[in-house]
């Protein structure tokens, strides 16, 4: 294969790397830019299939524009972090279709040590870390094999080979050099992914439960207070406009009550949202920098959540006056002339009992009695009066029909209620002691006002379907089918095989090590483990101890390189020098006929031998014909039998 085949296969493979990342970055880029970027990979690999001609500058420049243009109108200046990405991906790609030298090639293969790295920017799990270091390896490859020939196969090897070198140095670096802000932070990508909303309308969804990404995962204590089920309160929604249910502007506002704590602290680490609320059980404080709480008494952020992060939670009961009349009316507040059926349920059961109580037993009987049926694809209602509908017609839903009907009906009664989102149980490790909570266990409740008593929780779910409220989504027996088919293809999909979910749970418990252990190392951890290592000295001794180790690294790597540049003789020279070294005088500096003459007159007894020897020894040194297999082997063994009898 000629140099310039070889250097755009390399460029190729880039090329094809770049639109492998596009296809991860999916939700990310979109899917303008993605078909951009593959229409580039397919244009490359036509150029070196030699089915079209490279392209000319100004068609280089043409498509640079192109994709500029791309860039702006499907991602735009709101998502700068994703638009400065996708323009450091389009230019890199386009560079590997002008990359026609040596010179030009490396330039591309260098500025990956920055391209590739980027994709922790949208992904920081362990399985991305495991592609970036695959990335950096094949890329590496690359550069050894454009810039010295090397074998790909040679030069994955001594690429992976200076990787394990370089990781226990990286983390060495990450434990002991300060962690400047905002040097030592990943900028956020902007793009939400967390599946909770701020605004609800179930009757609109017609699937649910689509995702199995990981929101956070929670380290309980072990105690009597903290047992299922687990009600994640995240968003609160008191503000109904007759179809959606609305975070109100009081959502953002901190916690002014009176509380007292109620509880053991517990720790949530939570993955990057792009949105600035947390979550906790029940009403919460935190201790941890940057963690504020609401009136609502839920827990929030003042800047978005780009990066996961790890924070501390403790249990609260806040202590206040009760509702003020504004409260009570945001809370009551409902549309005119809208579901006229559930209004008179409402006032129907609100005359004949005495307190709420009463009245939610009455409401709870008529989602039994009348057939409800819990379902992950409820039919859609698209209708102004949409939860008559439900009560009288379809009769399916999830968390979400069940919870905006019952709160409608409780305000129709005057009872203060609002609806609750966030997340109910999660997966728990055994081994590990922690639950996991992904994006399927979504979930929806009701909270209604007593007064002199305050706000209680009400799951209007319990009522049709009771083991949703055991452990996870993904452990209710009953809609397995509909549950997986909502997934798609994922491994969770297929947890029914032993290995596959062994293998699920293998990647799971990885991640939660990764993540707790290297992505929340932050600096508070940084200080209490320099303090437990060098104690009254933690601000001295890790600066001093990275100096030494370079220099004990620099020194190492010294050593190693001098004693890799003593060249091993070839055994032929080496059975020389033992033989000359049978004589008196340095007879290996002169001719090899010189000292064969010398050799013959101190030991005329191997004359015959020592012509023989001398015969292949020159052959093997000075002629362009190599010895044959036999006649070495012939050499090696007149060299130990010369040496052997003159020692004799």
């Amino acid at each position: 294969m000629t140099s310039d085949k070889l250097l755009g296969g390399q460029t190729l493979l880039t090329t094809l790397l770049y639109g492998l990342v596009s296809l991860l970055l999916f939700n990310s880029f979109g899917l303008v830019f993605t078909c951009a970027m593959l229409l580039i990979v397919l244009f490359k690999l036509a150029i070196y299939r030699s089915l079209v001609q490279g392209p000319s500058e100004k068609l280089v420049n043409l498509l640079a524009l192109t994709v500029i243009l791309v860039v702006f109108v499907a991602i735009g200046f709101s998502n700068l972090v994703e638009m400065f990405v996708s323009l450091l991906l389009g230019a890199c790609a386009l560079k590997t279709i002008q990359a026609k030298t040596k010179k030009q090639a490396m330039s591309v293969q260098l500025l990956n040590f920055f391209v590739y790295p980027c994709f922790f920017i949208f992904s920081q799990n362990v399985l991305s870390l495991l592609f970036v270091l695959v990335l950096l390896v094949v890329n590496l490859a690359q550069m050894l094999w454009i810039e010295h020939g090397i074998a790909l196969r040679s030069a994955m090897r001594q690429a992976s080979r200076h990787l394990l070198l370089a990781l226990p140095l990286a983390a060495i670096m990450v434990v002991l050099l300060p962690k400047v802000s905002p040097f030592w932070q990943l900028p956020g990508a902007n793009k939400t992914q967390t599946g909770l909303s701020e605004d609800i309308d179930p009757f609109e969804i017609s699937e649910l439960s689509r995702s199995d990404e990981l929101v956070f995962r929670a380290i309980l204590p072990d105690n009597a207070q903290m047992k299922p089920p687990f009600y994640w309160r995240t968003l609160v929604h008191d503000n109904y406009d007759g179809t959606r249910w609305r975070v109100s502007a009081h959502h953002d506002l901190p916690l002014q009550a009176p509380y007292r704590a109620v509880g053991e602290n517990y720790t949530v680490i939570a993955r990057a949202s792009g949105k600035t609320w947390l979550y906790s059980l029940g009403q919460a404080k935190s201790s941890t920098r940057g963690v504020n709480t609401n009136q609502f008494g839920t827990l929030f952020m003042q800047k978005r959540l780009s990066s996961s992060m790890e924070y501390q939670v403790t249990p609260i009961h806040t202590i206040g006056p009760g509702l003020v009349n504004w409260q009570y009316q945001l809370n009551t507040a409902l549309p005119d002339s809208i579901n006229p059926l559930a209004t008179a349920l409402a006032t129907q059961w609100d005359a004949k009992t005495n307190n709420t109580a009463e009245f939610i037993q009455q409401m709870k009987l008529y989602f039994v009695q009348n057939s409800f049926h819990y379902s992950l694809k409820p039919p859609v209602i698209s209708d102004r009066n949409s939860i008559d509908r439900f009560l009288t017609e379809t009769r399916e839903g999830f968390c979400g029909h069940y919870a905006a009907s019952a709160a409608f009906m409780l305000r129709a009664a005057g009872i203060p209620a609002r609806l609750v989102s966030g997340y109910l149980g999660g997966e728990y490790n055994a081994e590990r002691g922690y639950y996991s909570v992904y994006q399927y266990d979504a979930h929806a409740w009701v909270e209604y006002y007593v007064p002199q008593q305050g706000w209680y929780r009400l799951d209007p779910t319990a009522w049709v379907a009771p083991d949703r409220l055991s452990g996870s989504l993904s452990e209710l027996t009953a809609l397995e089918d509909e549950f997986k088919d909502n997934l798609g293809l994922s491994l969770m999909s297929y947890s029914n095989l032993a290995l596959v979910n062994w293998v699920r749970l293998q990647i799971e418990q990885l991640d939660y090590q990764w993540t707790r252990w290297v992505l929340n190392f932050d600096q508070q951890k940084q200080s209490r483990l320099l303090r437990d290592l060098f104690g009254h000295y933690h601000k001295l001794l890790p600066g001093l101890s990275v100096f030494l180790l370079l220099i004990a690294i620099f020194v190492a790597r010294f050593w190693y390189l001098q004693r890799k540049q003593v060249v091993r003789l070839p055994e032929a020279v080496r059975l020389h020098h033992a033989i000359c070294r049978l004589a008196e005088g340095e007879l290996h500096k002169i001719t090899p006929a010189q000292a064969l003459q010398v050799l013959q007159s101190q030991y005329p007894n191997l004359s015959q031998e020592l012509a023989e020897f001398n015969q292949y020894f020159v052959k093997s040194r000075f002629s362009q014909a190599q010895l044959t297999k036999s006649e070495a082997t012939r050499m090696k063994a007149l060299g130990r039998l010369i040496i052997k009898k003159a020692k004799k």
